[in-house]
């Protein structure tokens, strides 16, 4: 038996830079590292020998000082093993030198890869990548914590089939995921393994976020399931955590809730679950006895339709949701079906939605744009559908053939991607799919001008006499996008409605009219949309 065991998680950069892009599709916030918590956090309870364990964020670092806190962390933490965490696609670009730099400074670490980007290409990555020896197929618990137990790791890795080796790969032998039986086992995640005062979060957009109200937000994670029964074509989430869904136990999660409120003084909880209603009574049950907490919940992933009842909305409501995205994907049925694979009736949509905001929940739908199949009227459906079941906000994303999922599969099998395309090429912030009728300049316009026209042109909040929360809606854009000409008018109609500060007004009538000097595009919008802005400065 070796000497105690001593594993370092290196989380791979993923941050985007300022200066490298601005568009909305890019992370750009730093955000807790929560699978590697969860799995630093299981070894850590369930290791019986107390392996060393610490965590690496290169996410913190300028990238200049990259392989001198390497360097550093492996002379401070000397780790018979090194865990890097590959969550994006983009993060790939940097694989190479950090593992290589690893091994130069001491080639007797076992140098493993896991996370959701791995997952998805497993087949690939160990032949593009000489430093890593194994790569962890699915969920990271069970294989890392066997691992650091084991008496040789190199054994351990040859015969535990969730490891992707080079003798795996060249004996054609595939993977086996390994799931978490208990999900109570990592519900408990040990924020005391990182410097929680480094990470920012940021709430997804909604005109109740916390910053609205000039007050700190203390936001934290929480899954509380894993798995999905549903074959959407654009997700890759089975590959990852399987079609069962596993459940924490509703008990477990409070007290994991109560225990970031009295420790960290939680605030914000975000709910990253892909699935959280589906268990009915599970969900209302963790609804009801989240209110206590008094908290602000966000459900960034989305939810289905088809779990909302009235006593739901309710619950939702006073457990602390003032914002409720729904996994719509289209207005279209023939889409939904056909296209998509999504179980979801269009007819639901209207009640629920009408539910909710009897419950004074503001709603937004989420959609996909440019799948193969997709045609004009599609986007047209989507559209009218969009505004005729009055949501009050909605977010448009571009079809991205993510590895792991079907349209991938799609898209690879009858050309509409370039088959030179390698990992981290297929980003979220581009449009890549070339297929009958889905030209990618056309996509990416149409697209924007869906959310133009329902977001700002033809706006529920507005067109109701909401102008409180329309106002709201606008300056959560102009906080986050300073260049869009939309939102600063807008903002202008509906603090005019109000009948509200003059200045204000003037300010963002200018600032409209700075950013259609400045930029052509912005004036074809308004073209498009038959808004005289010259005619309608309002102040």
């Amino acid at each position: 038996m070796e000497k105690q065991r001593s594993i370092l998680f290196v989380i791979l950069p993923y941050l985007i830079w300022s200066k490298e892009t601005k568009n909305n599709n890019t992370r750009s916030v730093l955000a807790f590292p929560y699978g590697v918590l969860s799995i630093a956090s299981y070894i850590k309870a369930k290791a019986v020998n107390e392996p060393g364990i610490s965590i690496l964020d290169l996410n913190l670092y300028p990238r200049e000082e990259i392989p001198a806190v390497i360097t550093q962390a492996l002379k401070t933490y000397q780790p018979n093993i090194v865990a890097i965490s590959m969550m994006f696609d983009s993060s790939y670009k940097y694989l190479g030198w950090i593992s290589k730099h690893i091994k130069d400074c001491d080639n007797k670490i076992t140098v493993v890869l896991g996370g959701s980007a791995a997952t998805v290409s497993w087949n690939m990555i160990l032949a593009e990548q000489a430093y890593v020896d194994a790569l962890c197929y699915s969920e990271g618990e069970y294989p890392l914590c066997n691992l650091v137990e084991a008496d040789n790791i190199s054994v351990r890795l040859a015969n535990d089939p969730v490891w992707v080796t080079r003798e795996s790969l060249a004996a054609n032998r595939l993977p086996q995921p390994r799931y978490v039986d208990n999900l109570n086992d990592v519900i408990n995640v040990d924020y005391g393994l990182i410097d929680v005062k480094a990470y920012g979060m940021k709430e997804a957009f909604s005109p109740f976020s916390s910053v609205k109200e000039s007050r700190e937000v203390r936001q934290f994670f929480l899954v509380t399931s894993r798995g999905c029964p549903f074959k959407c074509v654009f997700c890759s989430g089975p590959s990852l955590h399987g079609k069962n869904i596993r459940y924490a136990d509703v008990d477990v999660l409070i007290g994991h809730v109560r225990y970031l409120v009295e420790k960290y003084k939680m605030n914000v909880l975000t709910i990253y679950d892909d699935q959280l209603l589906f268990n009915r009574p599970r969900a209302k049950e963790f609804f009801r006895r989240l209110a206590e907490f008094k908290l602000r919940v966000e459900t960034p992933n989305g939810l289905s339709v088809a779990f909302i009842d009235e006593e739901m909305a309710m619950l939702m409501k006073g457990a602390g949701l003032d914002t409720v995205p729904l996994a719509i994907e289209s207005g279209s049925s023939r889409m939904l079906n056909e296209v998509i694979h999504k179980p979801l009736r269009l007819e639901q949509v209207k009640p629920v939605v009408e539910m909710l905001h009897r419950n004074n929940i503001f709603v937004q739908g989420y959609f996909v744009v440019g799948i193969p199949g997709e045609q004009e009227e599609d986007r047209i459906q989507t559209t009218d559908f969009i505004k005729e079941v009055g949501l009050d906000w909605a977010g448009f994303n571009l079809a991205t053939p993510l590895r792991g999922s079907e349209l991938y599969q799609i898209c690879k099998d009858h050309g509409y991607i370039d088959p030179s395309f390698g990992i981290g090429d297929l980003g979220m912030h581009d449009y890549v799919i070339n297929a009958p009728g889905l030209n990618p300049a056309d996509i990416k316009r149409k697209r924007y001008l869906m959310n133009l026209d329902v977001n700002f042109v033809n706006n529920h909040r507005m067109k109701i006499g909401d102008y409180e929360v329309a106002v709201l809606c606008f300056k959560d854009v102009v906080a986050r996008y300073e260049d869009h000409a939309f939102a600063y008018y807008f903002l202008a109609k509906a603090l005019q409605a109000l009948r509200g500060d003059v200045e204000q007004i003037r300010q963002a009538i200018k600032r409209a009219d700075e950013i259609i000097g400045q930029n052509n595009i912005w004036k074809e919008y308004f073209e498009y949309f038959n808004i005289d802005f010259i005619a309608e400065k309002i102040v």
